[in-house]
């Protein structure tokens, strides 16, 4: 790891103490990485994004404060050995957040989704999903198993019973043939890096599906380019820039009203000066501030 002087600065830029009941974010890591059959080590990424919090500030990049978020830490959840059997006991914890409070889960693989969706269908039965990652994560059975990284959004969408056509995937560009036959069968609206990269206005076109809906983003840090994320589970190239990410989030949650965000798959044993882990942390920022200054 490298070493980064945080002397004098504060955790999450000084946001975070407040009670769970009265805050506006509600932060939790679930380090698991049980699910990941290619590389381990985003178990270490709540710790590691934890300790790097203190690097960023409390205004986002377009100068607008975030001073008056009251964040809310609940530690880390344990799911166990396996995410199949420990889940839901997560996901109830989850569940119990207040439904007004923004909540962002830090990762683990992204099979910890699973119980992070579950979590939110509960809170906000009217729950919609943005799923930004390299892989659908639509395999019925992937690598092994049924509860590998490649099945973890089909596992999720089945324990909280959320429409497929509720979900719009953003960033693809490493595919299975079942997942696009499961797109396609279920009407569901994938929208390829490829896509985002140019200028056909993908990202508005995502933003009119999710206009108006409980919005939760599922962002898989391999949405990223690997020049930007190379600290992760399975690098895929010809991904997006950080700040291409940047610029979709916020033009494709616009009309939407943000619920949740959960960050996975940074492996910080495979970054490079931690630069994975802090646009980890720029991209958690920046959806608070969406959050923040969207409801005011």
């Amino acid at each position: 790891m490298s070493k980064i002087n945080l002397a004098g600065l504060m955790p999450w830029a000084g946001l975070a103490g407040a009670p769970l009941e009265t805050a506006d974010v509600v932060l939790a890591g679930i380090p698991y990485d049980g699910s990941a059959v290619y590389r381990k080590g985003a178990a270490l990424a709540p710790m590691r994004i934890r300790d790097l919090s203190p690097i960023m500030p409390p205004v986002t990049e377009d100068g607008r404060p975030l001073g008056g978020i009251k964040v809310h830490d609940l530690g880390d959840l344990d799911v166990g050995a396996e995410i199949e059997s420990g889940w839901s006991k997560v996901a109830d914890q989850l569940a119990g957040v207040p439904p007004t409070a923004l909540l962002t889960v830090l990762g683990g693989d992204h099979c910890t989704a699973i119980a992070t969706l579950a979590a939110q269908a509960r809170r906000h039965p009217d729950l919609a999903v943005l799923w930004i990652d390299a892989h659908p994560d639509l395999c019925d059975f992937s690598r092994g198993g049924r509860w590998t990284c490649g099945c973890a959004m089909r596992r999720a969408l089945e324990v909280s019973s959320i429409g497929p056509a509720r979900v719009v995937i953003a960033g693809g560009r490493d595919y299975d043939p079942e997942e696009l036959e499961f797109i396609r069968a279920r009407g569901m609206l994938l929208v390829s890096a490829s896509e985002l990269a140019g200028e056909s206005g993908s990202a508005r076109m995502v933003a009119d599906a999710l206009d108006g809906k409980s919005l939760h983003v599922s962002f898989d840090i391999d949405a990223l380019d690997p020049a930007f994320a190379p600290g992760t589970e399975i690098p895929s190239a010809g991904g997006l820039s950080s700040r291409q990410a940047l610029d979709f989030l916020r033009i494709a949650t616009a009309g939407s009203k943000l619920v949740g965000l959960d960050l996975v798959e940074v492996s910080p044993p495979f970054d490079n000066g931690d630069i994975t882990t802090l646009a980890a942390l720029k991209l958690i920022f920046e959806f608070w501030g969406m959050f923040w200054h969207g409801k005011r």
